[in-house]
């Protein structure tokens, strides 16, 4: 399964899912996304910076002396348009899952199959 096919496979299992984009933080680049309608480049642009700012950038290193020191593995936004979970992949520092969603998707839900994401990509290789 390549990436497209893993973000293709995310947003199917995820209810609520409208956007699943893989980036790479140290570029602040989206390199694969599957969305239920066509993006602006301009949003994924802007994705892909909050991304690498709550993962690894100033907001990643003002919560390091809150979680022991290390960069956070994921974090989320939540209002009442969507919901938005960036999980950073536990291969690569530098490679990380965005998802979009409705604000009522389980976050649970969301974060499980990111990780599975993770798998797939990994063994897509």
């Amino acid at each position: 399964m390549d990436v497209a096919q893993a973000l293709d496979a995310l947003r199917a299992d995820v209810a609520g899912c409208e956007l699943a984009a893989f980036t790479d933080l140290s570029s602040k680049m989206v390199l694969c996304v599957s969305a239920a309608g066509r993006r602006a480049q301009e949003e994924l642009d802007a994705l892909s910076e909050i991304a690498e700012t709550v993962l690894a950038g100033s907001v990643a290193e003002a919560a390091q002396s809150l979680i022991g020191g290390q960069l956070p593995a994921s974090a989320m936004t939540m209002t009442n348009v969507d919901l938005r979970v960036f999980l950073r992949s536990p291969s690569s520092e530098n490679e990380a899952l965005i998802c979009v969603c409705a604000p009522n998707t389980d976050i649970g839900t969301v974060m499980e199959r990111g990780k599975h994401t993770f798998d797939r990509i990994g063994a897509a290789g």
